[in-house]
């Protein structure tokens, strides 16, 4: 009976041990990182380009390595619409830009996630978390010798089309950054004044419904030169369907192989849009 209690005794004892010890202070895991393993990296220009997120913002990075060491990093986020990098002008969020001069600053300074203190500065959790993902993909194209090539010349192409539709002419500017579309700003102009639509929303910014499921609109005085926007334009579809083909298109760095599949709705916004495009990118070539 004495040797099982003893047992009993001991085998608690263990357990609170344990306890504690998971139970004690945090662990610093600043600066440590799910970082693949990579070989010696290949002299050349590597570049990784992330896919549009919902917020219609995304991240890119260039690295140069030269004589098999870094010699230059540049990580920036860019506005889908725009093709501007994230700057004080255009995004209302200071502790986000001091994330990534600060990110930039440590990771060319020390070349090595791990020596990196992630915590210099607060706040950006996702840029982080993408800066990490981002690095470390460069690393393994370097390893691999996966070197990039531009494939458009630098600058901003335009195109608009040849003739308007129900009062609306479209136009497109695209703009290269290392090679890359980084973006695309799809626009319908109207041609004349005339008068139009708009949808209701509410306090919330949600669109009212009405009793037979439609949504409520009311008139508006539409000039010509203005812009197609919700402000004065009743088909909401026809924006998510720009921003979906937007997406694809700076995804994929041009207007092949575009999976169109699940952006439904305004088919002629959808096929003018991407035609112009094209057009556009026959110049930056």
């Amino acid at each position: 009976m004495r040797k099982k209690l003893g047992s009993i005794v001991l085998i608690m004892v263990l357990v609170v041990l344990a306890v504690t010890g998971c139970g004690g202070k945090d662990q610093d895991t600043t600066g440590k990182t799910d970082d693949v393993v990579t070989g010696e990296l290949q002299d050349g220009s590597y570049l990784v380009k992330m896919p549009v997120s919902d917020h219609g913002n995304y991240a890119m990075a260039k690295m140069e390595v030269s004589n098999g060491e870094i010699s230059s990093f540049n990580y920036m986020e860019i506005l889908a619409d725009s093709g501007e990098e994230k700057s004080e002008s255009n995004y209302n969020y200071p502790e986000g830009l001091e994330v990534i001069k600060n990110l930039n600053e440590q990771f060319n300074e020390k070349k090595d996630l791990n020596e990196m203190n992630f915590d210099a500065v607060s706040g950006a959790t996702h840029t982080k978390e993408n800066f990490k993902d981002i690095v470390n993909q460069l690393l393994e194209k370097a390893s691999k010798g996966e070197k990039y090539e531009a494939v458009y010349k630098d600058g901003e192409y335009t195109e608009d089309a040849d003739e308007g539709s129900h009062g609306w002419k479209a136009g497109v500017k695209v703009v290269i950054k290392e090679g890359q579309i980084v973006g695309v700003d799809y626009y319908e102009l109207a041609e004349e004044d005339m008068e139009g639509n708009k949808v209701v929303f509410d306090e919330d910014k949600k669109p009212v419904t009405e009793s037979d499921g439609k949504h409520k609109t009311e008139p508006v005085q539409i000039k010509a030169g203005d812009r197609k926007s919700v402000e004065n334009y009743a088909y909401l579809d026809s924006f998510d369907v720009v921003k979906g083909v937007q997406k694809q298109i700076i995804d994929n760095n041009g207007t092949e192989n575009l999976d169109l599949d699940g952006i439904t709705g305004a088919t002629n916004t959808k096929d003018t849009m991407i035609e112009l495009v094209s057009k556009a990118l026959e110049s930056a070539k």
